[in-house]
């Protein structure tokens, strides 16, 4: 301990007050998370990770506890055994040395309630809702067009038990200034037990006129609607119809209310696409605003089912079986995700399946084999007219898809046969609508595994453009090519996709059997995929080994020739031989035009601008990065943007930078690369430095932070501690930050990585030096200079801001 108290010391001698609440039934919100970062002056955020790290040390225990005023149970933290040994040392430490151990408790206050609103005058009480989690979203959307003069009609719709009522009785709950009637429509009601309710309503309200009409017997809808405009000519009604289309004897009913409601707001909740509005309205003239409800989200969900004492271990596979749908949450009685799947699925067929005709199951066992929204046109001429009504939801327009959670009922309650039968349509269509990858999936999906050879032996490595990397992994992993004819091409993909994803071993077992069965074209494109996963591991005399003996096999290939040319040009640019490089790469792309291989062509131009920008020439990095930007699909452009987004932080044109970066991070997202997203948020990050905005760069370090983690990039987690390390420094928080530079160089223990441990020593001796210790920053900087004088020039991180990604 330093002359004051690190991150991790802090908690420690903080949770040592709260010891003597180890055993108590209700616990003091100063012992959740929450209450630690805002005694201990943290982020959320630097808690948890802080939190993580006392727990794997074993200095902290968690556990589920109920906290005091509050409704569930939640997370709370106490000290081990050697945790309270840790924090009596401490204790004694800051009292006899008079340090401010910077822990405040005082600052700890719980969430105030929310203040009750005023209660409107309602017919009828509300159903009640005993909980509420997540959907602030959807309330906020709600809220602003319920508040909105333009919309006449705010719909929430969704499957059932996906939680539509529970939301609709909030958002009304938080409503003032308006009278609000609340009616929840049953299959057997009729138009006259709504109006009759409605009638009371008015009447509690101090008007009659409703309730007399109906009392003397008249029941004419024209009638009707003369009188209801008259009553609702001022503002200040809102009109809740649960359930509205429950009964189909209500809808015109409800239509001829809709255009009677005047001033006043109709608020539904609805199963599937209604019948009393059109989406031409919402999209064209605003006056209706609907709301698709899906499941919750993963923590709301989680914090459901702990309010029904199940734990967060068992409660995140419950949470995956139910994807999210509260109702089911709610309901399920079993702690194994098998039986829990069996109870739900009984559910949903007691619920709604049974009563479904032969095509509306038919057009849900469709929908269910999609992978991504569809067009109507996939949907077979026989089964489109009963679309209307249905369970599908149009995400886009022309576009549907049905919830997770009925997806998962139906697609498991088909027979085998069944699946085929369905797949094999899916596949079908994107056949004719031009999408190999989603083809692939279908046709492996339809038994029809030959079909699907040949369209990986046709397509080769453009089936990479565009797809989902690890998606195509999952599908191809435990695939065996079944035709003589067409294995070593499959090979080839599957390896090419389990090296893009970081699975080394996976791809140079695969390689090593095309190199040793396939022919000198086939050996040459293994030998080249060996030595790209020896260029990014680092051993670069290794790589240019097997690029040289690609281009023996390849001498009359052109478009192969043209791939081992530019590995050599990757290894001499990381060999610091930029003239050597560059000619190298200026050969491939001639190779790559001699092949009509424009891909080939566009790779060459971004390894061309990595070369440059090592040489710091950025401008002209920028160019050739923007000719591939123009060509390249998804999977290729994510890295584009990335080195894009290096190029324009070294220029300063920080606002280009950030840009080009969030999009790499979507691109990632969308494709499936999580080692070059979490590239991306450590670099972003380091723009937000330069932007003046620690909080944002602080979040996208984490994000990398949980990616290189799950992932066990240990250079990855260094830079991303070491970002952590600046934005602190930044911040004026030195403990912070050199604790974080210390995590950074200990992340690489056993780490052959001699510039990532250079680099994250001189950026903490730069730190201690500006702070004033200059002794130990002058030591670590020196440490530093002599790492990088002896070690390699190349990085297999990957990190290299200078480098870019390749």
């Amino acid at each position: 301990m330093g002359g004051s108290l690190t991150v991790s010391e802090r908690i420690l001698f903080h949770l040592q007050s709260f010891t003597k609440y180890e055993d108590k039934y209700e616990v003091p919100y100063h012992m959740t998370q929450d209450g630690i970062s805002q005694s201990c002056g943290i982020s959320r955020a630097h808690a948890a990770i802080e939190l993580k790290k006392l727990k794997s040390s074993g200095l902290v225990e968690e556990r589920l506890s109920h906290v005091k005023r509050g409704k569930a149970r939640r997370k709370v933290y106490l000290l081990s055994h050697e945790g309270k040994s840790k924090a009596s040392a401490i204790l004694q430490y800051v009292q006899e040395n008079g340090i401010d151990p910077a822990v405040d408790p005082t600052k700890v206050h719980a969430e105030a309630s929310a203040a009750r609103r005023k209660s409107a005058i309602r017919s009828t009480p509300m159903p009640a809702a005993r909980y509420f989690f997540g959907r602030e979203k959807e309330l906020s959307d709600l809220g602003g067009a319920l508040e909105d003069p333009a919309r006449k009609l705010v719909v929430i719709r969704g499957i059932p038990g996906i939680g539509k009522t529970t939301l609709a009785v909030k958002l009304l709950s938080e409503v003032s200034g308006h009278m609000v009637f609340w009616y929840s429509v049953r299959p057997w009601d009729t138009p006259r037990n709504i109006a009759e309710s409605m009638g009371r309503f008015f009447s509690e309200n101090g008007s009659r006129r409703l309730d007399a009409y109906l009392a003397s017997g008249g029941f004419e809808l024209g009638e009707m609607s003369f009188l209801l405009r008259e009553l609702l000519a001022e503002n200040g009604h809102i009109f809740a119809f649960d359930d509205a289309d429950a009964s189909d004897a209500v809808q015109e009913f409800l239509q001829m209310f809709r255009h009677s409601s005047g001033a006043g707001k109709i608020l539904m909740t609805v199963e599937g696409e209604s019948e009393l509005y059109e989406k031409s309205e919402i999209v064209a003239s605003g006056e209706a605003f609907e709301c698709e409800l899906g499941g919750l989200s993963r923590s709301a969900a989680l914090e459901l089912l702990r309010t029904r004492g199940i734990g967060d271990d068992v409660g995140k596979e419950l949470v995956d079986v139910a994807n999210g749908h509260p109702l089911s949450l709610e309901m399920v009685t079993k702690t194994t995700p098998k039986e829990a799947r069996s109870q739900l699925s009984r559910f949903f067929e007691e619920k709604f399946y049974n009563g479904l005709s032969d095509d509306q199951k038919s057009l849900l066992q469709l929908s269910s084999v999609f992978q991504k929204p569809f067009p109507a046109e996939a949907i077979p001429r026989g089964l489109r007219g009963v679309r209307k009504g249905s369970m599908l939801r149009e995400t886009e327009p022309g576009r549907f898809e049905i919830h997770a959670s009925v997806r998962d009922f139906v697609y498991g309650h088909m027979a085998a046969d069944e699946r085929s039968r369905w797949h094999s349509a899916a596949a079908d269509h994107y056949l004719r609508s031009d999408d190999p990858n989603e083809r692939l999936l279908h046709l492996f999906k339809a038994n029809r595994t030959l079909e699907a050879e040949m369209l990986i032996a046709r397509l080769g490595e453009s089936l990479l453009d565009s797809g989902n990397v690890t998606r195509l992994w999952q599908i191809l992993e435990h695939h065996d090519p079944v035709k003589p004819r067409y294995r070593l091409d499959v090979q080839i993909a599957k390896a090419r996709i389990a090296g893009m994803l970081g699975r080394y071993n996976d791809a140079w077992r695969l390689l090593e059997e095309v190199s040793r069965d396939g022919d000198d074209a086939a050996k040459a494109e293994a030998l080249v995929e060996m030595g790209r996963i020896r260029s990014r591991q680092g051993t670069v005399e290794d790589a240019s080994r097997l690029f040289d003996e690609a281009l023996t096999k390849a001498e009359h290939i052109p478009n192969i020739r043209a791939k081992a040319l530019r590995g050599l040009g990757v290894v001499e640019s990381r060999m610091e031989n930029p003239g050597r490089a560059q000619e190298l790469l200026e050969k491939s792309a001639r190779d790559s035009l001699s092949a009509m291989d424009t891909k080939g062509m566009q790779k060459a131009h971004l390894e061309l601008g990595n070369v440059l920008m090592a040489q710091g020439e950025f401008e002209k990095a920028v160019e050739h990065f923007s000719k591939c930007a123009a060509g390249f699909g998804p999977v290729d452009l994510a890295g584009t943007y990335l080195n894009l987004g290096v190029a324009h932080s070294h220029l300063g044109q920080l606002g280009d930078a950030r840009q080009h970066l969030e999009n790499a991070t979507r691109l990632c997202e969308e494709t499936g690369q999580p080692r070059t997203r979490a590239q991306a948020h450590v670099i972003l990050s380091e723009v937000l430095i330069k932007m003046g905005d620690p909080a944002s760069a602080r979040e996208h370090c984490f994000e990398a932070l949980e990616v290189f983690s799950e992932l066990d990039d240990r250079p990855g987690v260094s830079a991303a501690y070491a970002n952590l390390g600046m934005v602190e420094h930044l911040t004026g928080n030195g403990d912070a930050s050199e604790e974080y530079y210390k995590e950074s160089i200990s992340a690489l223990d056993g780490v052959d990585d001699v510039k990532s441990v250079a680099d994250s020593k001189r950026h903490l001796g730069q730190m201690l030096v500006e702070s004033g210790e200059q002794d130990r920053g002058s030591a670590l900087i020196e440490e530093s200079t002599k790492l990088t004088r002896s070690g390699p020039a190349d990085d297999p991180a990957g990190l290299d801001a200078r480098r870019g990604h390749t």
